[in-house]
């Protein structure tokens, strides 16, 4: 039986060209990390179009990385589009 694709390929290669993007950035102007490349959960969740609950059940299966600073968890875009791609990656084999 075929399993089906968590996402499409155009959200795949969208998120392809957003991870580019960013390489390129950090590649040209150093690493260093700012506000907008840290997404709270709920971002996430609404990006996703899952419920906070389901991304706490995502995290504790380790199917993102996260951190955890004060008591928030945020999760790095560069690193959240990796994963997606990794997921998507895996619903295919």
């Amino acid at each position: 039986m075929k399993e089906l694709q968590l996402f499409s390929e155009a959200q795949i290669q969208e998120w392809i060209e957003g991870f580019k993007k960013m390489i390129d950035e950090l590649i040209n102007s150093g690493i260093a990390i700012d506000r907008k490349m840290l997404l709270s959960e709920a971002q996430v969740s609404e990006i996703l179009g899952v419920s906070e609950r389901t991304m706490r059940t995502y995290r504790s299966k380790n199917k993102f990385h996260h951190i955890k600073l004060e008591g928030s968890i945020y999760y790095l875009r560069l690193i959240l589009f990796y994963d997606l791609i990794m997921l998507s990656f895996k619903s295919i084999r």
